[in-house]
């Protein structure tokens, strides 16, 4: 029996030995895994980084050409304006002399 036991423990020995190069291959393994899926957050990280910062200059471009062309706008409203004020000037002076060729001739026919 003695023999048996010293038999069982020298199995039970190697299993737990095999078991101890198993444990530490799959610790390295994830170690290795782990690593990998590292470098592939860093990679993720920069490119979402890169993206951000591509997206925010075409952004920034977007609106300055926005903000040209509102400019561009402005300038066509002011000289339209400017256009519709000259305009309307002519016309009021125009009635102006028509309301006062108006009232000579009434003036001249009630006399």
């Amino acid at each position: 029996m003695n023999e048996r036991l010293q038999q069982l423990l020298h199995s039970l020995t190697a299993e737990r030995d095999d078991f101890r190069v198993s444990l530490h291959l799959l610790e390295m393994e994830a170690k290795q895994e782990w690593e990998k899926a590292e470098t592939k957050w860093d990679n993720l990280q920069l490119r979402l980084r890169d993206a951000g910062y591509k997206l925010q200059l075409e952004t920034k471009e977007e609106v300055h050409d926005m903000g040209e062309e509102v400019d561009k706008l402005q300038h066509k409203l002011s000289d339209k304006v400017a256009d519709l004020r000259v305009e309307w000037m002519e016309e009021i002076h125009e009635l102006g002399e028509e309301i006062a060729d108006l009232y000579q001739k009434i003036r001249k026919r009630f006399k």
